[in-house]
């Protein structure tokens, strides 16, 4: 068995009285057949991250945003977050997506808004982007650090609960929870060509996908329809919270 370094983005939740979520994204070093560009797709700029701070009674822990719902666990190589649950049933393009997004598609609303964060987040415990999905005159995957998404959530009565993020994702014609991991494709910038402004492009929803898209953060790395009549994935409702 290969030895694999160990790289965690957890994501916690609240949603009502079911208390506390958490996805966890853990990933390695790609494999020599990984494809990978010579230089990352997208590179974020740390003069646009808030000021990072330390946690005064745990070291460890680095805040990345000013509201401190995403912060560094440093002994744990893990970048955590908050959000909650925002459907249990229904089509689905995204597992995760920020809030004020595509909630109606996303079975996980996370509450930073600024996902350029969250890339920060992943490139500082060691993940390596790669690129989205690209449609040119053939459809070329995503690639970049594989990511293994675990969801961690406090249950009703106070127990604490994980599972995959895969296991919450239904493939509808199998019955079987999604056979797939992501990667970190990366997502990238868009210039306003009046005011000159950078924009993340994942701010706008494409966060953890299970439709292709060429502004995702994190994708499957295998063709899926956009076609909404011939989407492969729903959300395992059964298992969600």
């Amino acid at each position: 068995m290969s030895s694999r370094i160990w790289r965690t983005l957890s994501i916690g939740a609240l949603c009502g009285a079911s208390g506390l979520f958490a996805l966890g994204l853990r990933g390695d070093e790609p494999q020599a057949s990984d494809a990978q560009p010579a230089k990352p797709s997208v590179s974020v700029d740390p003069s646009q991250l808030p000021k990072q701070a330390t946690d005064e009674k745990d070291k460890n822990i680095v805040y990345l945003s000013e509201g401190r719902d995403l912060w560094i666990d440093k002994k744990n190589k893990q970048v955590v977050m908050k959000g909650k649950i925002a459907v249990r049933e229904g089509n689905l393009e995204m597992f995760a997506c920020p809030q004020q997004s595509k909630e109606y598609e996303s079975i996980i609303a996370v509450t930073p808004r600024k996902m350029e964060s969250v890339h920060a987040g992943l490139l500082a415990v060691g993940a390596k982007p790669g690129h989205p999905a690209k449609f040119d005159t053939k459809f070329t995957p995503a690639t970049g650090s594989r990511v293994d998404v675990a969801v961690r959530w406090t249950d009703n009565e106070g127990k604490q609960r994980e599972a995959r993020g895969q296991d919450w994702v239904r493939n509808i014609k199998t019955g079987k929870p999604l056979e797939f991991g992501w990667v970190f494709g990366g997502s990238g910038f868009w210039t306003d060509p009046d005011s000159g402004e950078k924009r993340y492009q994942a701010n706008d929803g494409d966060f953890i996908c299970v439709v292709n898209f060429p502004d995702s953060m994190l994708d499957l790395s295998m063709e899926s329809p956009k076609d909404w009549s011939e989407h492969f994935y729903e959300p395992f409702t059964d298992r969600i919270p």
